[in-house]
């Protein structure tokens, strides 16, 4: 037996709510399992507490029951070198210390001791089997959130700790590379005889490839179902005369190692319209966000707003008609409270109005938004990208980490973006968003540049 764990109960803080309650479980070598439940039903919480890492978060807190490890007790606080967890958001996870992809891999064998001459041979192994082999030179802060996520995995793989915990490892992932990805998580578990737990959305993988099935929440909600939602249509507005809100002719953009990270785009969306943008990993979807909210210059082609070249205009005026909601949402938050972090947005004349409720954000507004889960920061972040005057939204991945809830939510308000006109680009990795949207334009982009 790899893990065994006894009627575990936490509460954060000590006396305060419980968070999951009369949790047992058994992992023997090689044997996976799937931990599911609503958004906010503990599943985090649960990896950091079988790994080890309560105190490491957390002020005060109370845990019931036992965990042992390979027969020893765990104790919180002090986590041995056999445990480990890949967090949510990616961007959390890196060491802060190396700059390229291969010493970021080099550092968790350096801090066990590994000899030098013996780490590019299993870096070299784990980046192949992750297909991360033309990253090992790049810096790692240039990397898309999925290419990140396939670093922080191998750099786990590579340790072979006796106790996984994969918190939504595929949720980055593009869709061609995630049953690929997470039959390699299944087999190397297996070989490897360790222990692992995936909590990942119940749409993305199905429950009966893994060995043991574990649901945090109310009992009612443990077969999730999709919530039905409007279903977007395109608007027929005939042809017009006028410029379109948004149009990118034969744009191209290379960083600084000179290849070319977008090549000959061009697209052009009008009011009401919606396009999906997809493609893999790495393949410069977020790069050709920036580039139309301004934050990047393009290096060939031309971007109009209303029928205006964004290279004459100043920032402000980029900023006040294109809102841009970022893939990390941490990266929108600079106040103490969501209600602050709304009201600048209002200063700056970008006040999301009727958006904080309907994105369940109006009952969060005295909360931390730190300390909001994932899926409410990205809500907030769509919402402060709502700027009532901004006629091009840009959205990167704004359903990750959504529940059925969550996700109509989200569904609502762009929605409602359209009816008032505005135009909307989706960065998506998610098939649900396909279903929803079956007449937005998809854009698709290739890595082959």
């Amino acid at each position: 037996m790899v893990l065994k764990a006894q009627n575990l109960c936490l509460r954060l803080p000590e006396k305060g709510p419980v968070i999951f309650d009369d949790i047992s479980l058994e992992l023997n070598e090689g044997e996976t399992g799937y931990v599911y439940g609503p958004s906010g039903s503990g599943k985090t919480t649960l990896g950091l507490t079988l790994c080890g890492y309560i105190p490491l978060w957390a002020g005060s807190w109370k845990l019931d029951g036992t965990i042992e490890l390979r027969g020893k007790s765990l104790v919180q606080g002090s986590p041995t070198s056999g445990t480990d967890m890949i967090l949510d958001n990616p961007y959390t996870q890196l060491s802060g210390l190396k700059r390229t992809v291969f010493q970021e891999l080099a550092f968790p064998l350096e801090c066990r001791g590994v000899r030098p001459k013996e780490m590019s041979p299993l870096i070299e192994e784990y980046a192949e089997l992750l297909g991360i082999t033309l990253l090992l030179s790049r810096n790692i802060r240039t990397l898309s959130g999925g290419e990140l996520q396939r670093v922080l995995i191998a750099g786990s793989l590579i340790t072979k700790p006796e106790f996984l915990f994969l918190d939504r490892p595929l949720t980055e992932i593009d869709m061609d590379f995630r049953p690929v990805l997470l039959e390699i998580l299944l087999s190397r578990i297996k070989e490897s005889g360790s222990a692992a737990l995936i909590s990942e959305d119940p749409w993305l993988v199905d429950k009966n490839s893994f060995d043991h099935n574990i649901f945090l929440g109310k009992e009612e909600d443990s077969d999730p179902k999709f919530i039905p939602v409007k279903v977007y249509q395109k608007r027929k507005t005939g042809s017009s005369a006028n410029s379109p809100l948004l149009s990118v002719e034969s744009l191209s953009f290379s960083y600084e190692t000179g290849k070319q990270v977008v090549s000959n785009c061009s697209l052009s969306l009008d009011k009401g319209d919606i396009a999906l943008l997809t493609g893999p990993n790495g393949s410069g979807k977020t790069t050709l966000a920036r580039l139309i909210a301004g934050i990047l210059t393009p290096g060939g082609g031309t971007i109009l707003l209303n029928g205006r070249s964004i290279e004459g205009m100043e920032e402000w005026e980029i900023m006040s008609t294109v809102g841009l909601s970022l893939q990390d949402p941490g990266l929108h938050l600079c106040r103490k409270t969501v209600a602050g972090e709304i009201e600048l947005a209002g200063k700056w004349g970008n006040a999301p109005g009727k958006f904080v409720e309907i994105l369940g954000l109006d009952c969060l507004l005295g909360e931390h938004p730190v300390e909001l889960s994932q899926a409410e920061k990205k809500r907030l972040g769509m919402a402060l990208a709502c700027g009532e005057r901004r006629k091009v939204l840009i959205l990167d991945e704004p359903t990750q980490y959504q529940d059925s809830e969550g996700y109509r939510r989200m569904v609502e308000a762009m929605t409602t973006l359209t009816e008032e006109g505005r135009a909307l680009i989706i960065i998506t990795h998610d098939p649900r968003l396909f279903r929803t949207f079956p007449d937005s334009e998809i854009i698709h982009l290739s890595k082959e540049c």
